[in-house]
């Protein structure tokens, strides 16, 4: 099987078990985490995979400060600020060209995951860490898989250009 696969579904196990363990992760196993695995299993250009990541981290800043103005000022109802929230990220979206729709969800979360206070801005937080902790740990499983097949093609005698 495909190293990337077997190293994406280890990360997600791993991302789900802290959620498990650490308190403030409970809500942030987000199911978007594994509509991103998808996404960037098949790619290898990194600086794609890092727009997409910061245009997620981005989204879920946007979808946190508007939920937390939302709390804050009672008159705006969740149903208008949720659809403010969509229309403000899908515009994003366009706007940078972004092509994962993944972005729009991960702006949802403070939405779903209710809370108030400072425990709201860890969404954001995490958010980005387990993007930038799937980023690397593709990079990484990118890496091995070339050193591993350079390894192999220099012990059979074969150049890499045959």
């Amino acid at each position: 099987m495909n190293m990337r696969l077997w190293a994406i579904c280890c990360y997600v196990a791993f991302i789900y078990w802290l959620s498990l363990h650490i308190a403030p992760m409970k809500m942030l196993f987000y199911p978007t985490l594994g509509a991103f695995c998808f996404l960037f299993m098949s790619r290898t250009d990194y600086k794609g995979i890092g727009k997409i990541s910061l245009g997620a981290f981005g989204a879920s800043i946007i979808g946190t400060i508007i939920y937390t103005v939302t709390i804050v000022y009672t008159f705006i109802p969740d149903i208008l600020a949720l659809f403010i929230n969509t229309l403000v990220i899908i515009r994003l979206i366009q706007k940078c060209r972004l092509n994962a729709p993944p972005v729009l969800a991960v702006s949802f979360i403070p939405f779903f995951a209710g809370g108030s206070g400072a425990s709201i801005w860890y969404i954001p937080l995490f958010v980005g860490a387990s993007l930038a902790g799937l980023t690397l740990l593709l990079m990484g499983v990118d890496w091995v898989e070339k050193t591993q097949r350079s390894w192999v093609t220099s012990r059979s005698g074969v150049t890499e250009a045959e």
